[in-house]
C-alpha cells in the first residue's frame, strides 16, 4: 500500500523516511508540506487507507479540499443543508467511541475571509481537543511553516503544530 512514487521528483530515501513514520503511527496527525506535484494529496489518501486498516471499526472520515470545506461551511451558514459537513460541535460531542479522521487538502487555498478563518479555527480547535479515542488531523499545503503561521495566525498555528507532525516534502 505505502510505497515511494518515483514520478514525484522527491528523493526515494526521503519518501521512505516519510512512509516509515506513517507506518509507525498510522493514526497520527500530519501536515504534508511541499510544492505542487510532489504527491501530498496521494500521500493523504494513503494515510487514510492505512488509518482505516489500523482502526476498521467506528472510524468516521471527513476528506475534503479546503475549497470544498469553505463552500460547504458558507452554505451551512446560509441555512442550507449540507450532507456530510463536519461540524466542530459534532467532534466536541464524539467521546462515545467513534474515532474521527479529518483530512483537509490544500489548506493554503482557503480565502482570507474572517468568517472562514473563524470556522477553520473552530474546526481545528475541536479536532485538536484531547479525547479518547484521539481525533486524527491530516492536512496538505504548499506553504512552509513560516508561511503557514503568517497566513493562519498564532491561534491556528499553535494548535496545528502542537497536534501534528510537520512533514516537508521537497523535490531533489
Amino acid at each position: 500500500m505505502l510505497h515511494p512514487y518515483l514520478e514525484s521528483g522527491v528523493a526515494v530515501e526521503r519518501q521512505q523516511q516519510i512512509l516509515d513514520c506513517i507506518r509507525a503511527n498510522p493514526l497520527g496527525s500530519y501536515v504534508l508540506s511541499g510544492p505542487p506535484g510532489v504527491g501530498k494529496t496521494t500521500l493523504m489518501r494513503e494515510v487514510e487507507c492505512v488509518a482505516r486498516a489500523a482502526c476498521p471499526k467506528n472510524f468516521a472520515i471527513y476528506f475534503k479540499t479546503a475549497a470544498q470545506y469553505q463552500r460547504e461551511t458558507t452554505a451551512a451558514a446560509r441555512g442550507d443543508y449540507v450532507p456530510g459537513l463536519i461540524k466542530p460541535e459534532v467532534l466536541a460531542d464524539s467521546n462515545h467511541g467513534i474515532r474521527w479522521g479529518a483530512y483537509l487538502d490544500d489548506v493554503d487555498k482557503i480565502s482570507g475571509s474572517e468568517f472562514i478563518r473563524l470556522q477553520l479555527f473552530d474546526l481545528i480547535s475541536a479536532v485538536c481537543e484531547e479525547r479518547t479515542p484521539e481525533t486524527q488531523l491530516v492536512m496538505s499545503t504548499n506553504m512552509n511553516k513560516a508561511e503557514f503561521k503568517k497566513f493562519f495566525g498564532d491561534h491556528i498555528e499553535w494548535r496545528v503544530f502542537k497536534k501534528c507532525r510537520w512533514v516537508a516534502i521537497e523535490r531533489q
